[in-house]
């Protein structure tokens, strides 16, 4: 093992040529890795899997009904949007009415461990940032495969963390976000797949080079380091402001999307199948 002397001399030879260098010799770093929109990853899925006009799609966890509008106007099927929240599914069939699609659209409350659904009733269910919030995943996993038809399919996008997340951090964020650290391990969330009877078609990240599913860089994700930064060299002054709760759950967004950025978590994204 080398000596902290021979340590700070590899990391002084490193550096100082770097710097000297850094604006013409190492531009690359600065290139873009690469990537889709997630939108455009997402989107094509459910018509890969033979999903469209006349077929029965839900939404679980369709907040205020994005997504819903989306999946009603591509695919011109009927499309479910299932919400525990009242208030989101006031936004959403607003949002519905707004955008003229009220009548291949319906929504009902409900969370994912019980779908206001009946069995084997939806040709596809669509989940996208829902499952880490799940208490029991398994459940939930039976419940999505229970309510899809017979060779039915499911496309689920979910936080994973990566072996650059510290215990630590991972539980102070996931309290705070309302998050199941549970849900964070692949490992976990294949076996929930597989003891719920749903095949896993297709499986990657949205950060790993050479995925599929490699989204494209936010350079704006940055600002959630410089706010979070300027938050805690102004503690005081901003829980006056927000509140101490409040400031809590900010800090906490901020330092989720940091980890996204660092690729301390990542998304993935599964295609499963149920078994005709």
């Amino acid at each position: 093992m080398s000596t902290l002397q021979e340590r700070i001399a590899a990391f002084y030879d490193f550096l100082w040529p770097f710097l000297e260098e850094e604006g013409t010799r190492y531009v690359y770093l600065d290139a873009s890795p690469g990537g889709r929109p997630m939108s455009e990853l997402l989107d094509a899925i459910p018509s890969r899997r033979g999903v469209g006009k006349g077929s029965r799609v839900v939404d679980v966890g369709c907040g205020k009904g994005r997504q819903v509008v989306a999946l009603a106007r591509r695919l011109e099927g009927h499309v479910v949007g299932v919400d525990p929240l009242e208030q989101n599914l006031s936004l959403a069939a607003e949002r519905a009415r707004r955008e003229g699609v009220e009548g291949r659209v319906s929504f009902a409350r409900g969370g994912i461990e019980r779908l206001p659904l009946e069995t084997s009733s939806v040709d596809f269910v669509w989940c996208l940032d829902m499952l880490n919030h799940a208490e029991d995943l398994e459940g939930a996993m039976k419940e999505c495969a229970r309510v899809l038809r017979p060779g039915g399919s499911m496309m689920n996008c979910s936080a994973l963390a990566t072996e650059l997340l510290e215990p630590r951090e991972a539980e102070r964020v996931t309290w705070r976000l309302g998050l199941n650290p549970a849900t964070l391990s692949r490992e976990r969330m294949s076996a929930a797949c597989a003891a719920a009877g749903l095949r896993i078609v297709e499986f990657g990240t949205t950060t790993d080079e050479g995925s599929p599913y490699l989204e494209e860089l936010d350079e704006g994700m940055a600002r959630h380091a410089l706010r979070l930064a300027k938050v805690r060299r102004a503690r005081k002054q901003m829980e006056s402001r927000l509140g101490a709760d409040a400031l809590d759950v900010l800090c906490a967004y901020d330092e989720w999307n940091i980890f996204l950025l660092l690729g301390k978590v990542t998304y993935g994204v599964w295609v499963l199948e149920r078994a005709g």
